[in-house]
């Protein structure tokens, strides 16, 4: 019966790209051909994502992905504490001292209902990852063309363009998954909203709530708050037309609809983000509590947000947007090489007076890349063809909407910019709300990356609309002159550009130093050389690009002419495309990303040293040194703390993670640093590093001196242990001096307190030699300890200070603790035997699950109903024939 009713009343109509029926065809007078675009469409999306990822499918392979494996080792704690509990724990001891670990890996402790995101499932088509990420990408963008009603033949061109955009692939290669799967169903989004807004209510509206929530429950906020930005543009777009027109029943519905069900969306993914409200506030991204006044300051001083120098490191430079046109205009990735043939390898090779050593590094820090990024794994491509048809469609569209897009396009090349564009950027950080919690400004370009495509197959859709003559060969004429100007500008940057940047200067500096200024010439033929291959790189993309804009533009140019037909001019802009973007995207997403899964574990073994520590079964932190290049083993400190991989087996003080507690990554900078420092010039001058002792840090980790392929622990038998009693409490008035007084005491025996605890400490302690408290367990969110004492105490606990879920009991009965020492825990207990526990359960985190059970349910109610609609306007349809 549905069947009857779909080919009878739901057919496409693709002359007007309606999803809904806007006349009642037949079932006898259903066309099949109309879907043979879309066959072809789902089939060539496929065959693509299946040919630039087969070794997953035909070799068994796996993509060597560095976040992934990241990701991996943070979280394995989690997923053993899952093994052992039924669900994962909401704290985790292998990275920081302990953090939360909902940004990890969660679920509900109370266990879930289906959620409406499991359409996702579907969406995927059973495929591994990542061969359905492409697929996914080209085919969302392909929807979102079909609604707002481009020739279906012409949106293969648009979901290409946007799917192998060269951001997606460089994603795929370093295991961005989240981010990538959240950019995958954005244009399923605003295809969503483009059909609230053409009266599409139902059949809209339950799209929206799909693909809202299968985009929201990757919990990638960034790439949400930039989607946003784009859904407002949409929405203000056509909330100003619907008010021109008067229709106010139609405005309100839309708003509704466009409003409350991206809510419930939001909602049923409210356990993931009500953590990450509540972390958040705590973590790096909400600021620190040092003051940023004088020391000594009567009052803290929160700064809220990430810090500027921070969060606008990755600015993408206003002339490397030229890198949409051309991949390699700035020299493509941070390791992008310049070869045995270069210019640089000639002046090394033709220096015989350098050292061999010298030649090396010298070969080595020779970067192609010259953009403002401090590094970067590839540009932002978008494609010779789609920037031409942009760029045309800027100036001869007529499309309503062209502005939308336009405003879009500009407001993510302005964010994305960031502090090159200071004045503007530095004032939206401030004021405007949650971005100060983002960094990498340059991932705004996820906007022009899906608007840059987007206008430009409206273009061509128009292009092959038009029927007059005259206007045709206007066109046609404007074409050639706009793509004339294009190709001036390519050939202006080469001659003006300088091909360096701030790093190119200060290796000149830092050369002439190292050489003492002694061989300025050597010095000057090498940065010379540096630029020539800077240059070389340009020049070929450079004319490689404009064939790829000669051979669309003459396709155009030919089509004005009336000398080929629409479908010659499609397949001609979709197979140029399709070669220029798969050519670019293997530069960074090839056949070496690939290894056997076997291999891929190897990251994880165990090392001299990890053997030495597992055989300690106490409880412990371990610190890591030791940074493993792929041959061999070298010291390292910045390392520490920008690598998980050591997490995966121990607890330790570094790991990796963009979102560190606040406490930690103050006292990171303040303190642990320099007592890193003290520790390599002295590890027997335990004064020196008084910090460590208190983490708890039982060994370090460091290159075998004899045989550098192999790692070391080194045992501190400084160490404070887990938990300990002090015999004095120094009150501060602030955070800072709270940091300062950190080197000069004895943390063993006083303990550092800021005034605002002082209520939660009833007694000083009493000193008592036998005394007691030690560890029974600590099972992540649960540890006891057992305390004897035959007077009042005070105890610290070698444990990150987080209030938000952690609570202290006494023989069970709850009390109050406070943070100690900056970023500890400090208790004061009174005198007898106790048992002491610290249970972490966030009652937010509580409320956010069960949030999520509760729009879970509306969202599967509003799906019925709207089930329901369609059908019962179908069944009325076809009534009316009958």
């Amino acid at each position: 019966m549905l069947y009857k009713y779909f080919f009878n009343n739901c057919a496409f109509q693709f002359k007007t790209f309606n999803l809904l029926p806007k006349e009642k065809l037949h079932m006898k007078k259903f066309n099949f051909k109309i879907l043979v675009p879309h066959i072809v469409a789902f089939f060539t999306f496929l065959l693509l994502s299946v040919i630039f990822t087969k070794p997953v499918l035909f070799d068994g392979k796996v993509v060597e992905q560095h976040d992934v494996l990241q990701w991996k080792a943070m979280a394995q704690q989690s997923f053993d504490y899952r093994e052992t509990h039924g669900h994962f724990p909401r704290w985790t001891n292998s990275m920081f001292c302990g953090m939360p670990a909902y940004q990890i890996a969660s679920d509900p402790k109370s266990g879930s209902i289906i959620s409406v995101a499991s359409f996702a499932q579907f969406f995927t088509l059973g495929l591994p990852e990542p061969v359905y990420f492409l697929f996914l990408a080209c085919a969302c963008f392909y929807f979102l063309c079909i609604v707002i009603g481009i020739n279906p033949w012409l949106s293969i061109l648009g979901g290409i363009a946007y799917g192998y955009c060269s951001y997606f692939p460089i994603l795929i290669s370093v295991g961005h998954t989240t981010k990538i799967l959240s950019m995958a169903y954005a244009p399923a989004v605003l295809a969503s909203l483009l059909l609230i807004f053409n009266k599409k209510y139902w059949v809209g509206g339950s799209l929206l709530l799909i693909f809202s929530t299968c985009f929201i429950e990757q919990f990638h906020q960034q790439i949400l708050y930039y989607t946003l930005i784009m859904g407002l543009c949409v929405g203000i777009y056509f909330i100003i037309k619907i008010i021109r027109q008067k229709d106010y029943k139609h405005l309100i519905v839309s708003v509704l609809l466009s409003s409350l069900l991206p809510l419930i969306a939001l909602f049923i993914c409210s356990a993931g983000y009500f953590a990450t409200y509540e972390y958040a506030k705590e973590s790096m991204r909400g600021g620190t509590a040092l003051t940023t006044g004088t020391p000594g300051a009567d009052k803290t001083v929160k700064s809220k947000g990430l810090d500027k120098d921070y969060a606008f490191q990755w600015s993408y430079g206003k002339a490397e947007t030229l890198t949409f046109l051309v991949p390699n205009a700035f020299g493509g990735g941070s390791s992008t090489s310049f070869g045995d043939d270069s210019k640089v390898a000639d002046v090394l090779q033709s220096t015989p007076s350098i050292p061999q050593q010298l030649t090396q590094q010298l070969y080595q820090a020779a970067s192609a890349y010259w953009g403002d990024q401090p590094m970067t794994s590839g540009p932002v491509y978008f494609g010779a063809i789609i920037c031409l048809l942009f760029v045309l469609g800027l100036a001869l569209s007529k499309s309503e909407h062209k502005w939308w897009i336009l405003a879009a396009t500009l407001i993510g090349i302005l964010l994305a910019v960031g502090k090159n564009l200071e004045g503007i950027n530095y004032f939206l950080f401030d004021h405007l709300p949650f971005y100060n919690k983002f960094r990498t400004p340059a991932m705004a370009l996820v906007i022009p990356q899906l608007t840059v495509p987007l206008l430009g197959v409206i273009f061509v859709n128009e292009l092959v609309g038009v029927t007059d003559k005259a206007t045709l060969k206007n066109i046609g004429k404007k074409s050639l002159i706009i793509g004339a100007s294009l190709a001036v500008l390519l050939l202006l940057f080469y001659f003006f550009a300088s091909f360096k940047n701030d790093e190119t200067n200060e290796l000149r500096k830092n050369l002439s130093d190292a050489l003492q200024n002694n061989n300025n010439e050597f010095v000057n033929a090498y940065i010379n050389a540096i630029v020539k291959d800077r240059q070389a790189l340009y020049l070929a993309d450079m004319w490689r690009s404009l064939g790829f804009i000669a051979a669309g533009l003459g396709a155009i140019y030919l089509y004005t002419r009336e000398l080929i037909k629409p479908s010659i001019l499609f397949i001609v802009l979709i197979l140029f495309t399709t070669i220029d973007l798969v050519s670019v995207g293997k530069r960074y997403l090839n056949d070496d990303n690939f290894i056997e899964s076997a291999d891929y574990e190897t990251a994880f073994k165990d090392y001299n040293a990890d053997i030495e520590i597992k055989r300690d079964p106490s409880f412990f932190r371990v610190l890591n040194l030791a940074a493993n290049n792929g041959n061999e083993f070298q010291i390292s400190v910045g390392n520490t703390f920008n690598d998980a991989i050591p997490s995966y087996k121990h607890n330790m003080i570094g790991g990796y993670s963009p979102a560190k507690l606040g406490v930690f990554e103050d006292l990171k900078n303040k303190e642990i640093l320099k007592n890193i420092q003290a520790w390599a010039a002295n590890p027997n001058a335990k004064d020196s590093f008084q910090v460590l002792n208190m983490l708890n840090m039982k060994y370090v980790i460091v290159p075998d001196q004899n045989n550098p392929k192999q790692t070391i622990a080194i045992p501190n038998r400084y160490a404070l242990g887990n938990c300990w009693l002090v015999q004095d409490i120094r009150y501060v008035d602030n955070a800072d001096q709270e940091m300062s007084t950190l080197d000069s005491i004895d943390p063993a025996k006083t303990v550092v307190i800021d005034q605002s605890f002082k209520s939660r400490i009833p007694f000083e302690p009493i000193y008592d030699s036998i005394s007691y408290i030690r560890l029974i367990k600590n099972d992540n969110d649960d540890i006891t300890y057992d305390f004897n004492s035959s007077a009042n105490q005070f105890a610290v606990f070698s444990e990150i200070y987080y209030s938000k879920g952690w609570e202290a009991y006494i023989d069970g009965k709850q009390t109050e603790y406070c943070k100690v020492d900056y970023a500890l825990r400090g208790l004061a207990i009174p005198a007898g035997k106790h048992m002491i526990e610290f249970k972490f359960d966030s009652k937010f985190v509580d409320l956010g699950e069960l949030l999520a059970k509760i729009a879970s349910i509306l969202g599967w109610i509003f799906l019925l109903v709207s089930a329901f609609m369609i059908w019962k306007k179908c069944k009325n349809a076809q009534k009316d024939i009958s």
